[in-house]
């Protein structure tokens, strides 16, 4: 991955135990929010948890647009409505008219990387459990409009990295993808070194010891044709702290660069900030917004 991602990684290792900390239950909000419910998931064999918000007045109306929003590297469903204010925001921007109804799904995709990782020995079959399970389950269980126009993903961190992969990988099934501050870095090189440190931030997604032939495989930019070649591309939206601890926005910037050579025009904001929940809480505001306006882009399209 080279030395950029090398020293990236190391910088995680030292600050990941406070993203722990502070991705703890503390307090739940929204109008309807259910936290760590369980559905079967096929891929996995076994149950999958997700926290889920309902906005106010949604057995009135429906079918409504649906989010699904990733959490990062250590966290789970509790993360963004319990430390990411995602209830609180989401009620506050629907209340104002600024977005219109919506539900946010936050499933609990553990240290996944949200790829399907069996074959390399990782955590397991996340993205088809999401892709899949997940979205099958919520679209038949709750009042959830079930196009493509009306599906989005975000994330932070190693969520911004699976949110991007997913709809850049899946175009044809997402109107539009938000990454905050995402774990998104350039292919790997085979003769990089490979540290202990890369082996416990990856998970063993890509393999243990970590195999940069897996990453590269698995990368964002791995799936970058398939906008040419799709009939439509969702609208995305990259968004990074101009101090992230972990240099992340050197990822962003490259994703960018990248989407724009294809003729994808993608967003790119530099804010303020560090790679933290206090930017993270902020940017969900802008990044709702986004898909709001991708949601109502994506209805007039069809």
């Amino acid at each position: 991955m080279g030395n950029r991602i090398h020293a990236s990684l190391c910088r995680f290792a030292v600050t990941v135990l406070l993203l722990l900390w502070s991705s703890q239950p503390g307090w739940a909000d929204g109008s309807k929010l259910h936290e760590s419910l369980l559905f079967q998931s096929d891929a996995l064999g076994r149950q999958m948890a997700y926290s889920i918000y309902l906005p106010d007045g949604y057995d009135k109306g429906g079918p409504y647009p649906v989010v699904y929003l990733l959490h990062g590297l250590g966290g789970s469903e509790l993360d963004w409505p319990n430390v990411g204010g995602a209830g609180r925001t989401a009620d506050r921007l629907i209340a104002s008219g600024d977005i219109r109804p919506m539900i946010i799904v936050m499933p609990d995709g553990e240290d996944s990387w949200y790829i399907d990782s069996t074959a390399y020995g990782g955590p397991g079959a996340f993205e088809t459990a999401i892709l899949d399970d997940l979205i099958g389950h919520i679209e038949t269980r709750y009042k959830a409009d079930n196009s493509r126009a009306a599906r989005a993903m975000a994330g932070l961190s190693m969520g911004g990295f699976g949110a991007i992969r997913f709809a850049v990988k899946h175009p044809n099934r997402f109107a539009a993808a938000v990454s905050f501050s995402g774990a998104i870095v350039d292919d790997a090189l085979p003769d990089d070194p490979v540290s202990e440190t890369q082996i416990k931030l990856f998970r063993g997604a890509f393999g243990t010891p970590f195999r940069a032939a897996n990453f590269n495989r698995e990368n964002v930019f791995a799936f970058l044709p398939r906008l040419v070649h799709a009939d439509i591309s969702p609208k995305i939206l990259l968004t990074v702290g101009d101090d992230d601890y972990f240099t992340l926005y050197e990822g962003a910037f490259l994703t960018f660069l990248r989407l724009r050579a294809i003729g994808i025009p993608a967003e790119l904001r530099v804010t303020d900030g560090n790679h933290s929940w206090k930017l993270w809480r902020r940017e969900l505001d802008r990044g709702l917004r986004f898909i709001d306006a991708a949601f109502a882009s994506a209805v007039d399209a069809d």
